[in-house]
Parts: structure tokens; sequence; C-alpha cells
């Protein structure tokens, strides 16, 4: 783009002329001299406006926060906007701080919980006498843990501000394999509450390389790094707590990706997002990406394929359903659907965790034990029964027990939809195997057949002798996979 260039720094720059065209990050408006707001959101602090015309006059420089324009009078047409960017591992460090806060809320409001409960049963025998005495112990209660939770607070603000300053030119947490895998698995846990907050540690959904760099969704981006681009793209899907290094060889396995993108046929484009989120909600922000990757893609798109592991199934299968309502163009392109240990009818885990969690509320003690475990992530209990769509959630009660809200989303008309499913038993029809599954997805599960509820896949198969996570390390299943997609 010839009116925007990157400057590196102890901060990230953007340098772009107002000539009113649309960035990747907003677009600015010369008429008014305003920076529309969309140029200053996301990790944009602070915006800079300089007039080229006298360079050297320090009254036509100002730095002002982003939603305060520049004062009029003091800029011409043509000015230069520069958009400092803090770099993500400032930012990530400040969402490390926040993260702490976090913990220490969640970890001591079940303790302060049960102990409350103890207390209040010990004291029960002095009777109405005893009522003084029972407000003093919860107000010392209250007033310990409020501290607690004040001083976690403070020390994670602390240390997430100190970190800023110590380490501004290090690499971002997610920078790393060790660090992105982490923050997968915190986004697994509290994802919903991270993107509620605003925290920095929460992932934002996009296509990364092989290296987990970002990769960005404009024609030149997508020319930069698919100089081979070709017209059949394989989109890749990752599960819950994961990243797209899933998809990636190990020291003595080749991965998918690998497979794939050895087949000049094929281009393999690989998604990052943040599995604790409403899969429907990951749906529709996947069907939006691939809508722009449609768009700006360096060549024409003949067809799509999409490929998804466990959570990954469940939110290509809300993305086709939400793309197709919404009329996007790359719908029309897609041919093959692939899931490998998806739970299209639900996860026994989650399940399992619900019962669990309804049974700790029989008695006070327990009780604040359910809302600890009730705090896990709106993604993963859209686990339970497979939910895709916002309809299976809206307005109903998360916690209820085994409580089945999902409604039944039809599979993409003429196209070919291919399920995996594996079970720990060397025979796949051995009962412990359909019993356990793959430890995680039992094979009914796997391959949309179940009692209630039948998904017509066009191809199904079962593998014996497998987990859940060695899946897309088998080379079985890896020719199973190309074998569909070619």
């Amino acid at each position: 783009m010839p009116d925007a260039q990157w400057v590196a720094g102890v901060a990230l720059t953007q340098v772009v002329h107002l000539t009113g065209v649309e960035l990747d990050v907003g677009a600015a408006d010369t008429n008014a001299l305003h920076i529309d707001y969309n140029l200053t959101c996301g990790r944009h602090r602070w915006l800079h406006v300089i007039d080229p015309g006298v360079p050297w006059a320090m009254e036509n420089q100002c730095s002002h926060p982003p939603s305060i324009p520049p004062p009029p009078g003091k800029c011409r047409d043509g000015v230069t906007v520069v958009a400092l960017k803090e770099s993500d591992a400032i930012n990530e460090l400040r969402g490390v701080g926040d993260l702490m806060g976090l913990v220490v809320e969640r970890v001591t409001t079940p303790v302060e919980g049960m102990q409350r409960a103890i207390a209040d049963r010990s004291l029960r025998w002095i009777g109405v006498q005893g009522a003084p005495t029972r407000r003093r112990v919860d107000t010392a209660i209250a007033r310990f843990y409020n501290a607690v939770r004040l001083t976690g607070s403070a020390v994670g603000k602390t240390v997430g501000l100190g970190a800023t300053v110590a380490v501004r030119r290090s690499e971002p947490i997610s920078g790393s394999r060790l660090g992105s895998r982490v923050q997968a698995a915190i986004n697994a846990t509290w994802g919903d509450e991270l993107e509620r907050r605003g925290n920095e540690l929460r992932i934002e959904m996009g296509l990364r390389d092989a290296e987990g760099n970002p990769v960005r969704v404009t024609p030149d981006g997508l020319a930069a790094e698919f100089p081979l681009a070709g017209s059949r793209v394989v989109v890749l899907v990752h599960g819950l707590g994961r990243t797209e290094g899933c998809w990636l060889g190990k020291t003595d396995q080749v991965g998918l990706w690998e497979r794939l993108a050895a087949n000049p046929a094929m281009t393999p484009v690989m998604v990052r997002y943040n599995t604790g989120k409403h899969v429907s909600e990951n749906g529709e922000e996947l069907a939006r990406l691939l809508e722009r990757v449609w768009r700006s893609w360096p060549t024409h798109i003949e067809s799509v394929a999409l490929v998804g592991h466990s959570m990954g199934g469940l939110v290509i299968r809300s993305a086709c359903h939400i793309g197709q309502a919404e009329q996007h163009g790359w719908v029309d392109t897609v041919d093959k659907v692939v899931t490998v240990g998806t739970p299209h009818l639900g996860a026994p885990l989650e399940k399992a965790a619900n019962v669990v969690s309804w049974g700790l509320r029989a008695t006070p003690e327990s009780s604040p034990l359910s809302d600890f475990l009730d705090a896990r992530s709106v993604g993963i209990k859209d686990l339970r029964f497979g939910a895709t769509v916002e309809d299976d959630w809206r307005g109903a009660e998360p916690d209820a027990l085994l409580r089945n809200t999902v409604t039944e989303v039809p599979l993409l008309e003429g196209v070919d939809h291919h399920f995996v499913a594996a079970v720990i038993t060397s025979d796949p029809e051995h009962p412990v195997g359909a019993l356990v599954g793959d430890l995680m997805v039992r094979p009914g599960s796997g391959v949309g057949r179940g009692r209630r509820r039948q998904i017509d896949a066009t191809d199904v198969r079962v593998l014996g002798g497998r987990r859940h996570f060695d899946l897309l390390h088998d080379p079985e299943v890896q020719d199973q996979v190309t074998e569909w997609l070619s």
C-alpha cells in the first residue's frame, strides 16, 4: 500500500497519509481532519499529528488521546498521522498483571465461601444469642479476603507496569511456541472473561504462519505470505486450548500442514482463535475472516476445504451456517468439510463437569466449589452437547443439569462432509471403546450418530487404538484426510 509504511522503534509505528484510503486498522477523514475511531481501536494508545509543510514548527505538532481530534487550524491538508502502537510484548505483559488479579479472585472466592459456610455451621449451636459473634466472624472473613483480592490486584498491576518498563524490546509472550501454548490454555479456561475485561492476553482470531506470526489479511499481506497461492484453499481450525501448532510436525513426525503444503494443488492456511468464547461467536468471526480471505486472495479461488480438529469442527459448522445466512461469497466455493475428533453430539467430560458441579451444590460447604467449577469458559460449556449457533445458548441457564438446548443446524448442501473419530481400544467396535472413545470424544459423537440426533455425513470412519490428541499426527488419519481432500 503506497500510503502506508511501518517504522520500527521502541513502539511499533504506523505512518499513513490522510488520503481517505481504508487501512487494516481503520480509515482517516481528510475533510474534517478527524481521525476515525477505528484507526485507534485495539492496542493503539496515542496519535501524533504532524504537518509536513512546516515539520519544524512545534505549534503544528500535537499529541492527543485517540478519542480527541487534532485542534482545528493547526494542520493543513495532507498532514501525516502517526499512530503509535505499543508492542505486543508490552500489552501482553500488562495482560499478565490483570490475569494475576483474575486468578486471585477466582481462587479466593470459593475458599472464602467455604470458610463462611464452615463458620456458620460451627456457630449455629450458639443460637440467637450468638448473632453478634457470627457478624464479627463474617466481617473478619470479608475483610481478610477483600484485602487478599485487593493485594492480588495491586501486585498484578504493579507487575504488569513494571514488566512493560523493563522489557520494552522483548518478544511477546505469544511469540514463542511455549508462550502461545500457555496463552491458548488460559484462553480456553477463561477466554470469555478475558474478552469481557479487555485483557491483552485474549487471542484475536486471525491467520498464522508456521512460525506463529500473524498474517495480514490484505491483498499485499496474503501475496507476501503465499507467493505460490493456488486456487484451492484448505483452512485448518484447531481445537480447545490449542494453537495452529497442532497442525505442524514434531521432531519425528510430519504434520498435516506439511503434507498439504507439499501438494502444489493445495494452499493450507491456519487459524488461531480464542477457544474460551462461544462456538457461535467464533463461528461468526471465522465466517467474516474467510470472507476477507476470499476477497483478498492473490488468485481466483475455485474451491475451499475446511478441516477442523475437536472444537474446530464445531466452529467450522457454525461458520458455514452464518456465512450462508449472510450470503458470503466463500460459502459457494466450499466443497469439502473434514472434522477430526469433533464432539458433534457433545463431550462426556463436559457433561461430567456439569454433573459434578450440580452435586457440589448439595451442601453449603461444597457449594463454593461448584461456583468455581462453573466459572469455566462458555466455550468449554458449548462442548456439552455440541452447541454451534447463538440460539443454542441465548436465554438458557448454562449450568442447568444436563439440559440439552442444542438445535439442529443443517449441513451445507452439495458439500461433502467427512468425520473421523477414534477409540482407545484396538477394536473400534469394542464396548469399552464405545464408552470412553478417544478419552475425550465418544465415537458416536465424533461421527454424528446418536440415539436421538443424527448428522448425515458423506463419509465417517472410526479408528481403533488412538487417543484424542494423537490424531493429527497419526499417519493413517493424515492419509485419510488427504485422500478426502484430494
